[in-house]
């Protein structure tokens, strides 16, 4: 609330938002672990776009850096970054559609109509068979807020299994054999009769 009557957005931004100092000391600051991480989620989204390796992660940065979106003091980092690649990605997947709407591509591309059948398929199981960045990306959010489970779901559409969806995690076994049930159980609470890609 400001004292003169009138409120100035920025230092209520400010202290509701990591500013540029701080979203570079929060990059920083991650561990080597999580850098790993970060790489292979930019791997994952990277795909049907025209960005290169290191890109992606760049551009999230920058425009959490120009403020052109903030991250919250009370979330996690390393999810904002995430969502921030997410969104940037998901915008010129779109772009390149529109651009290649004409050509037949984008009919090729909206024909396919990934299904997901509770009785008949896990999440997995579609990520393995079906890599799509839209499946992933409608199957990841139904797990804001849930960074183990998104991060399951990542693992999957890379075809990481077993040890080596461990380390990409970055859990023990019983961590990771939680996070698939909390996935398993959501889709099948979310989509009883089955999930489609609308």
């Amino acid at each position: 609330m400001s004292q003169t009557g009138q409120t100035e957005p920025e230092p209520a931004a400010s202290s509701a938002f990591l500013d540029s100092e701080e979203i570079s000391e929060a990059f920083d600051a991650l561990s080597p672990g999580n850098r790993l991480k970060l790489d292979a989620i930019e791997k994952v989204y990277l795909r049907d776009t025209d960005l290169s390796p290191g890109d992606l992660l760049h551009e999230a940065l920058c425009t959490a850096i120009m403020g052109d979106r903030n991250c919250p003091r009370d979330e996690s980092f390393m999810a904002f970054i995430v969502q921030t690649m997410r969104s940037i990605s998901g915008h010129r997947r779109a772009k390149g559609r529109r651009e290649t709407a004409d050509g037949g591509a984008s009919q090729e591309m909206d024909g396919a109509q990934p299904a997901f059948s509770a009785a008949a398929a896990t999440p997995e199981q579609i990520l393995l068979d079906r890599e799509s960045e839209d499946t992933v990306a409608a199957i990841h959010d139904c797990f804001d807020g849930d960074e183990e489970a998104q991060m399951v779901v990542l693992g999957w559409s890379e075809g990481y299994r077993g040890a080596e969806l461990r380390e990409f995690v970055g859990v023990d076994q019983a961590a990771l054999d939680y996070a698939i049930k909390r996935i398993r159980r959501t889709m099948t609470k979310r989509y009883p009769d089955g999930w489609k890609k609308k």
